[in-house]
This record gives C-alpha cells, structure tokens and sequence, in this order.
C-alpha cells in the first residue's frame, strides 16, 4: 500500500510540505511518531504537498500529478533555504 507524500512521491518531482499552514490537530499526528507517516497523505488530499519539478528529469518522463498536490513553478527555492554568502575580506574587521 502506498501513502501518497509518504511512500510515494511522483517521478521526476520534489516534494514539500506546508505543515504551518495545517489545523492542530494535523500537526500534532504529523509529530506522533509511527503514526506520523498517516499525516503525509492527509496533508496532501488537503492540498498542503507542493511539488516542484525535478531539472533533471525531462518533462515527458515525468509521472502524472494527482491526489492533491500542488504544482510549483521549475526553479522554485523556498525562502530562507538559499543564503548568499559574502567574499572574506583580506583584512579583518577594525
């Protein structure tokens, strides 16, 4: 059997999702554990999985998308997971 977000993420995609944004009584069984993998494909049927294309994989060898996941755009990066880092300095700081 096949949990979809847990055991099961289509081909060619990454899978992400938005437990803030779940009611609390989701995200308490999304932090139980053994039954935490339960939570995965009720969060997905709520629409709360975000898929973003793999740049690897080309398009028609993607799987079909269903189930309630939701489609991000190619190059998607969530915000605060990319730090631009500074060049060091040659000298330190005074």
């Amino acid at each position: 059997m096949a949990l979809e977000g847990w055991d099961h993420i289509p081909l060619g995609y990454g899978a992400d999702v938005d437990v803030a944004a779940a009611p609390w009584w989701l995200r308490l069984w999304f932090h139980t554990p053994f039954i935490d993998r339960y939570a995965y494909p009720r969060l997905v049927q709520r629409g709360l999985g975000y898929l973003t294309p793999s740049p690897d994989c080309p398009t028609e060898e993607r799987e079909p998308v269903g189930g309630g996941w939701r489609l991000r755009e190619p190059g998607y990066v969530r915000p605060g997971s990319v730090v631009p880092l500074k060049p060091l300095d040659t000298e330190p700081d005074r």
